[in-house]
């Protein structure tokens, strides 16, 4: 019997989970259901996947026609724990897009909800199934350097990339939690999972340098705005991204958004230089684990490359990862990742070995391709653990919520899960 999905939420996320639903995993789920507070949204996201999907702007109505079992949440972040409590008060299962939440209060409720009805939220990281993480895993799973006692991991957003924070609601830190809850949660959860430990404090340290305040011109958004011929980061007509936009829909921007602005009044082409933009772009933690490794994370939105490079140092070697986006890459780079293993303790027993990878033209490296097939299709066995639930979920995000909290106090700050 097919999955009966219903989607919360109809933005650029959910017309990826959409595309899936329609084509990929067609014959093990189908989409039955689609709930947003805007119904030009709605309209919008049927135009772009030529579906026809019922849509619903009242939940309890959705549930009770179109009678779906699984609820796939992609609403903003702010609003996460609303929809899984009502997804859950409703017998549906859940898989949420992360971060599973943006606050501790939000984290709580959802831990209370699993609690009181016997479910448990699945978190959709889909950075766990792109085949490069997965073969970090396994090297790690190995355990070939023997203790790792600390990591210095570097992620890089791109400008093209970064911006688009900027210019949509991710920029309000009460909506998002800021790119260190938003975007790092990705980054968090994948060195817990190398790691296979759990954080226990953060010390972190955030400034703006490129974009709100930092701006030397401005306007109210991009579409209407008298720079936007001389301004770098104005918004083009179309999405560019192969993450943001896996289908290159050139209409993404008016289906989903400038046609759908006059209901709720969002405006998808902010300015990225709004002085009220209250989140960071430049961003460095020191995260402690319980294991007692120490990780120096660092997250810049404005790079001129994108991807990561993380470093284990143990106490019988040393492992390197690194990784540049095809899209971001210069024509001069190569396609190659890599992960060089060096085992031995010193120059006279020092040896390296060094895999390399051509990097996925799919969607995330080839992560959301697996992470749909694992959650909404065939399934199969999960030997790396790549499926994550609330545990992992809310781990992932307290990284970034405990950061943000240290850089307002200034101090170390405990995570307390």
């Amino acid at each position: 019997m097919k999955k009966r999905i219903a989607i919360a939420g109809a933005g650029t996320r959910a017309l990826c989970f959409g595309r899936a639903i329609l084509d990929q995993v067609k014959d093990y789920s189908e989409m039955v259901a689609l709930y947003d507070t805007n119904d030009a949204r709605m309209d919008g996201f049927n135009n772009l996947l030529k579906s026809n999907v019922p849509k619903f702007t009242d939940f309890d109505e959705m549930v009770r026609v179109a009678k779906p079992d699984t609820l796939i949440v992609c609403v903003p972040d702010h609003a996460h724990p609303d929809i899984i409590e009502m997804g859950f008060a409703a017998g549906l299962d859940i898989i949420t897009e992360k971060p599973m939440a943006m606050n501790r209060e939000g984290i709580e409720r959802i831990r209370k909800a699993e609690i009181k009805y016997g479910k448990e939220v699945t978190v959709a990281f889909n950075m766990r199934f792109a085949p490069y993480s997965a073969a970090i895993k396994k090297i790690m799973k190995e355990n070939p350097i023997g203790k790792i006692t600390n990591v210095n991991a570097e992620w890089m957003i791109d400008r093209y990339h970064g911006q688009q924070y900027f210019h949509r609601w991710h920029a309000d830190m009460k909506q998002s939690g800021g790119l260190l809850v938003h975007k790092a949660t990705h980054h968090f959860d994948l060195l817990n999972w190398f790691l296979d430990d759990e954080p226990e404090s953060v010390y972190a340290v955030g400034s703006l340098e490129q974009f709100g305040k930092k701006g030397e011109i401005r306007g109210e958004r991009c579409s209407k705005c008298p720079h936007a011929e001389k301004c770098w980061a104005v918004l083009e007509s179309t999405l560019a991204d192969g993450d943001l936009n896996p289908g290159s829909d050139g209409e993404i921007f008016n289906e989903l958004y400038f046609k759908a602005e006059h209901i709720d009044g969002y405006f998808r082409d902010q300015c990225c230089f709004n002085p009220d933009i209250d989140i960071y772009d430049t961003m460095n933690l020191m995260i402690k684990y319980k294991g007692g490794t120490v990780v120096n994370y660092q997250e810049t939105a404005y790079a001129p490359i994108a991807g990561y490079k993380i470093v284990f140092n143990g106490t019988k070697g040393r492992v390197e990862v690194g990784t540049c986006n095809r899209g971001a890459r210069p024509d001069n780079m190569g396609e190659e990742d890599y992960i060089r293993i060096f085992h031995g303790t010193n120059r006279k027993n020092i040896t390296m070995e060094e895999l390399s990878f051509v990097e996925e033209a799919s969607p995330h490296g080839g992560g959301d391709v697996r992470l749909y097939e694992l959650l909404l299709g065939a399934g199969g066995e999960d030997p790396l653990g790549q499926q994550a639930g609330s545990r992992a979920g809310a781990l992932s995000a307290l990284i970034g919520i405990t950061g943000n909290e240290s850089i307002v106090s200034g101090q170390v700050e405990k995570i307390n899960f």
